[in-house]
């Protein structure tokens, strides 16, 4: 017989693995999108010196609040992302349906981009040339395409369409972010480029899902009655 302890921890991995089954809501192989993108420019070529140039003309125009800016926007969170936008009512412990299920679009993006990154194999700037710094948390991952411009761009597409009132502002907000990462050192602009590509790609493909649009109807509702938005 099992003992009430061995009871307790069945039900706590059954709950875990149940958790773990519901994420993400798409992978690679529901969603290739290698075939939508164009390929990287290619290493040593003009066209990377041109785009090492860029990066570094960025660094050298930050300030310091913008490179501090920068940091802050290594964070990956839908929080981290569009808390500025949405003011301080914007925060997870206020949100569980919403919090929920962006944290699932952000498991998304992983299980889709990371194979892309892996099969172009496009090199960092600050691993390309040493005079760009990585003035953020640095990543050694493929650079192409930017998975903080795809899974921002996704993010903003959901939660515009949650709140359209706001669309401009959510926008703009992502657009700067994914500068973050060209600041940073971390991409090229055209890795930003391929990023917003993914990430409307995943977008659209979610926003399409019958189940996807389940969580999407129950976390848009709380988040307007939060965001006094009714």
């Amino acid at each position: 017989m099992f003992t009430r302890r061995a009871l307790l921890g069945l039900a706590l991995a059954l709950s875990c693995n149940a958790f773990a089954a519901e994420n993400p809501y798409l992978t690679h192989k529901q969603l290739d999108i290698i075939p939508f993108m164009p390929a990287p420019v290619a290493n040593g070529s003009a066209e990377d010196r041109a785009q090492q140039q860029l990066v570094i003309a960025a660094q050298k125009a930050a300030t310091p609040e913008r490179i501090a800016l920068a940091n802050s926007d290594a964070e990956e969170t839908v929080y981290a992302m569009f808390s500025t936008v949405l003011g301080p009512n914007f925060k997870p412990t206020n949100l569980p349906l919403f919090t929920a299920m962006f944290a699932r679009i952000g498991d998304t993006e992983d299980a889709v981009v990371d194979p892309v990154k892996a099969f172009f194999g496009r090199t960092r700037p600050f691993l390309n040339n040493p005079d760009i710094k990585p003035l953020v948390k640095a990543s050694k991952s493929g650079s192409y395409p930017s998975g903080h411009t795809s899974r921002s761009t996704m993010m903003a597409i959901v939660l515009s369409s949650m709140l359209p009132e706001q669309r401009a502002a959510i926008f703009a907000r992502a657009n700067d972010y994914a500068e973050s990462r060209v600041i940073g050192g971390m991409h090229y602009p055209n890795d930003l480029d391929a990023g917003r590509r993914a990430g409307s790609a995943m977008a659209a493909t979610l926003l399409a899902s019958p189940t996807f649009n389940t969580d999407f109807e129950a976390a848009k509702a709380e988040l307007r009655k939060v965001l006094g938005l009714q």
